[in-house]
């Protein structure tokens, strides 16, 4: 088991999913144009915060941080304040300064998941980044668009997902 410094080594280089974020992320903060968007066929965008309800480090192969490193993560999430689903997420590192992440949204009309590669320097958390979504069930079967994440801490945070259906 990695200590909790050694720990955040992996969380940071992973960018973590979104159920471990803080502040509020805002077309503001957002890299893309809203308008922009919207004329590629925007139809919804959802703002949520999440309350992180686990994570786990698996530290595969040398101890310490390095490649194969995995942590799972699992959140709670809330929309206006209400519970409004769960998300589970598995990031790998595949290199020495890159994470492979993938996780999914459980949300109450189907599954949104996501996925993003992401070059973090250890020790060093992620911030104002964007994944991708790769598609979903339910109401989300032909959705594309991304998430953006502004910042990440170990409790919680919120996060805005620019889906296109």
């Amino acid at each position: 088991m990695l200590t909790t410094s050694k720990k955040w080594g992996v969380v940071a280089a992973t960018a973590l999913s979104l159920a471990t974020l803080t502040s509020s992320a805002s077309a503001s903060h957002d890299p893309y144009s809203l308008e922009r968007s919207m004329s590629r066929g925007l139809t919804e965008v959802v703002r949520l915060t999440s309350t992180s309800t686990g994570t786990t480090v698996v530290d595969n192969g040398t101890p310490g941080p390095g490649i194969g490193d995995q942590i799972i993560i699992t959140a709670n999430l809330f929309r206006n304040g209400a519970r409004y689903g769960t998300e589970g997420a598995v990031c790998t590192r595949v290199a020495a300064d890159s994470t492979l992440c993938s996780g999914t949204f459980s949300l109450p009309r189907g599954q949104v998941s996501w996925q993003h590669l992401k070059t973090t320097p250890i020790g060093t958390p992620p911030s104002d980044f964007d994944i991708a979504i790769t598609g979903g069930t339910g109401a989300y079967a032909t959705v594309r668009g991304y998430a953006h994440i502004a910042r990440i801490a170990d409790s919680g945070g919120a996060l805005a997902l620019y889906l296109l259906h």
